[in-house]
């Protein structure tokens, strides 16, 4: 039978136990770009969903969609500073800050989602990208979700290279994107995500290029009635945390919120998979023209940017991701 100096000894622990918890709980803000309904933000509603349980209550996630912190290059940078707990958004945005990401924008670099992710959770990632990510202030939870992008414009329905000459076309500010577009004859014109829409609308930009979930979520296809497939870049969105905030964490919550990353990449990969079967024939139904370019030119020029980057990105880095891309 225990004695009564023990049982008294436990029973004072136990604020002290419940007041060490209540210190190292934390709510996390994390910001997208992306409408409540765009698949990322189905995983994020998991991960939170996971973290919260998982951890008990201790740890909370709260989520700010539609660019409601800013737009994508002020929460990238909010998040460097520690100022804001985390985003999940494109590496091609985050580029700008850490330039060796922009590896995973080369054009026609990788052939499908299979192979993406394969080189992504590989070690080459791991080597060349993740460890520059927490240098510079970013901790890559996961990548999250690989996508192609196809061009969509509002008059002029695009059937060979030679269509996009002179039009003004919206892309990521990203010199990879930048890049390819000069190439493929065209203006490329960077702007935020959220710019997009009324852009369109007045005529601003002739044309803009995502995938086809987002292009149909984000109601582009409401001013710009034309899609071609071209699949010329990749995107991968992840997701990242401030290294700094990530740190003040504990280290069991460190490790729920890896495993609930996890989780939500899982439901985006899931959701994404039952959306991107249906987008495309949404996207006829509802009258855009939908053209399929023969895509051995738009690849020619595309893998023709690479050298310009080698300086910026090197030589050996471009030449890993391409040998593990094949």
């Amino acid at each position: 039978m225990p004695s009564r100096r023990l049982i008294l000894t436990a029973a004072l622990a136990l604020p002290a136990l419940h007041t060490a918890r209540a210190q190292d709980a934390r709510t996390l803000r994390i910001g997208s770009a992306l409408d409540p309904q765009h698949p990322i933000l189905v995983g994020a509603r998991k991960m939170a969903e996971v973290a919260e349980a998982e951890s008990g209550g201790r740890l909370k996630i709260n989520l700010f969609p539609s660019s409601q912190l800013g737009s994508q290059r002020e929460m990238w940078q909010n998040v460097q500073a520690g100022v804001l707990d985390g985003v999940i958004d494109a590496t091609a945005n985050m580029a700008n800050f850490v330039p060796q990401f922009g590896v995973l924008d080369l054009p026609y670099l990788m052939p499908d989602e299979a192979t993406a992710f394969r080189v992504l959770d590989g070690q080459v990632a791991q080597e060349e990208l993740v460890g520059r990510g927490a240098t510079a202030g970013f901790r890559i939870v996961n990548f999250w979700e690989v996508t192609f992008r196809n061009i969509y414009t509002r008059n002029k329905a695009i059937n060979a290279v030679a269509d996009l000459r002179g039009l003004k076309i919206r892309v990521i500010p990203n010199p990879s994107f930048i890049a390819l577009f000069r190439g493929l004859g065209a203006a490329p014109t960077p702007m935020a995500f959220g710019e997009i829409y009324t852009s369109l609308q007045q005529g601003v930009i002739d044309g803009a290029e995502n995938d086809n979930v987002t292009f149909l979520s984000s109601r582009h296809l409401e001013v710009a009635r034309n899609l071609a497939l071209t699949r010329h870049m990749m995107l991968v969105n992840t997701f990242a945390m401030s290294e700094r905030q990530w740190q003040r964490l504990a280290p069991d919550l460190q490790a729920i919120l890896a495993r609930a990353s996890l989780a939500g990449r899982a439901a985006v990969t899931a959701e994404r998979s039952t959306r991107d079967v249906s987008a495309l024939a949404d996207i006829r139904a509802a009258g855009v023209t939908v053209t399929e370019p023969d895509l051995a030119p738009f690849i020619e020029i595309g893998r023709r940017t690479y050298g310009q980057f080698e300086d910026r990105l090197g030589r050996d880095m471009v030449a890993r991701f391409v040998a593990a891309a094949r």
